[in-house]
């Protein structure tokens, strides 16, 4: 077979209208009614696709055995779903072929792909019949990812989408998360706050701890599609990642929602982790959302305990929160816990948590709470013992007044970056090559970019790629912005 693409033109037009009635006619044959002559597609679409020169021949020694449209014209039904890739995707519609002939569909795959990047597309779309397996089969093992599933009520038919990025300068596009959740059992102090606060369909009234942007083994985050965090890292690390693509996932970000108080806990750092967990240290920043009157929090122990007095107190089984400084909260009040600083949420309180990606907790003191069976949760006095730094004072910081647009840098630690998006009318992002960022917002606000557009609830999460266009957060409020040091 020697395959030859070329543009179609007026003179050659009726073989083009000739080829599609008989792959239509070889559908039907087959049973598939997703093509109708002059219903989908048209001689006036035909005629279109000529005229703007993305009608395209392929032809085997002369003879036309396929065409297809290759453009930027895009479906509506298209809006329905959510894409991963590009700011100027091409689309691939109208492909027939006159068999089904899988190596000329990977061929003719093939050309699209290159075609459409040398004329300065950078991704591409297209869509196929949900009935058509061995398209579906070329299109599974030939585009980067199923995108979704839409309905073209012309000619009534459910169409699988698939997309796939042009080259490694292809941008990937913000990807609102959905989170994990840690409820019952695990979160007796748990609450049913980010229901009555952000609406969320939380598993039940002890739900502690909404994961939003997560590697966790077994908590992972998803994407509206279901792709886990750890999928989406798996198969475009670099251009998620930047600079950290090959490591491992290095934050967590959770809003958490404390009806009584937690345990009192410490977290070891990376050194002592690594040794004796196989994981990473844990450091970690809260901001209060929400703080009913009187809302505290155990932060660092008091400036002359000392070790010896901490241990004597866990070891001899007393209650140790007379020696933690307790502190009171309010909404927008920013903490810095690094490793080794004893702390406790108290309840009452609704805050965001952004952490080193590390599930690592030892608990020192729960204040003798049992559960139904009259258990106590276990307590972990010799590791927190042998990670405690009592002298560690943190970092304390507040939340500014939504006064004009631009960012405004709360916290900046070996682990993290924390920044707070004012936002009133436009508040413009730049691109950030080097590092994924996470942005929740704390008020409604639209994230625009070029070519699409998320709404975003309060409370909402979006995990913005290395790769990410420059976006803008449009409306007024809020948003938190957390991402790895530069």
């Amino acid at each position: 077979m020697s395959i030859r693409f070329s543009p179609a033109t007026p003179e050659r037009f009726q073989e083009v209208c000739a080829l599609y009635q008989d792959v239509i006619r070889d559908m039907h044959s087959r049973g598939l009614k997703q093509w109708e002559w002059d219903v989908y597609p048209t001689r006036a679409q035909l005629e279109e696709d000529v005229t703007h020169g993305r009608l395209y021949r392929v032809e085997d020694e002369g003879r036309l055995i396929a065409a297809f449209a290759l453009g930027d014209a895009i479906e509506p039904e298209y809006a329905r779903i959510v894409w991963e890739y590009g700011v100027r995707p091409a689309t691939l519609h109208r492909f027939a072929m006159v068999s089904e002939s899988l190596d000329l569909a990977s061929q003719v795959l093939a050309f699209v792909k290159e075609e459409a990047l040398r004329l300065g597309y950078d991704s591409l779309r297209l869509d196929t019949c949900v009935e058509d397996r061995p398209m579906l089969e070329v299109f599974s093992s030939a585009m980067t990812r199923e995108a979704g599933r839409t309905f073209f009520e012309n000619p009534g038919v459910t169409s699988v989408c698939f997309e796939a990025p042009l080259s490694g300068a292809c941008p990937m596009l913000p990807l609102r998360m959905y989170p994990a959740y840690r409820h019952g059992d695990m979160t007796p102090w748990g609450g049913d706050a980010l229901r009555a606060v952000y609406g969320r369909d939380i598993p039940d009234e002890r739900t502690g701890e909404a994961l939003e942007i997560s590697a966790i083994p077994h908590l992972e985050s998803r994407t509206v599609t279901g792709e886990t965090l750890p999928q989406l890292l798996e198969r475009d690390g670099a251009r998620l990642s930047g600079d950290y693509a090959g490591q491992e996932f290095p934050l967590l970000l959770k809003l958490l929602a404390a009806r009584d108080s937690l345990s009192v806990q410490v977290h070891p750092d990376d050194a002592y982790a690594r040794e004796h967990e196989g994981k990473l240290g844990k450091t970690e920043a809260w901001v209060i959302l929400k703080a009913e009157e009187g809302a505290s929090i155990l932060y660092g122990l008091k400036e002359d305990v000392t070790l010896e007095a901490l241990r004597a107190a866990l070891e001899g089984g007393g209650d140790v929160e007379g020696l933690i400084r307790r502190v009171p909260v309010k909404p927008g009040d920013v903490y810095y816990m690094p490793s080794g600083m004893v702390h406790a949420i108290g309840g009452g309180i609704l805050l965001y948590e952004i952490q080193q990606s590390s599930d690592v907790t030892y608990r020192l003191w729960d204040f003798n709470r049992v559960n139904a069976a009259g258990e106590k949760r276990p307590l972990h006095i010799r590791q927190s013992l042998d990670v405690i730094v009592p002298g560690l004072t943190g970092q304390i910081a507040r939340m500014p007044a939504n006064d004009g647009c631009g960012l405004v840098n709360l916290l900046d630690v070996p682990a993290f970056r924390l920044d707070c998006a004012n936002v009133n009318g436009e508040c413009e992002l730049a691109s950030q090559p080097h590092a994924f960022r996470m942005l929740t917002a704390l008020a409604g606000l639209l994230l625009s970019w070029q070519g699409d557009a998320i709404e975003l609830k309060a409370g909402d999460s979006v995990l913005l790629p290395a790769s990410c266009p420059p976006v803008t957060l449009m409306g007024v409020g809020q948003a938190l912005i957390s991402s790895p040091p530069a």
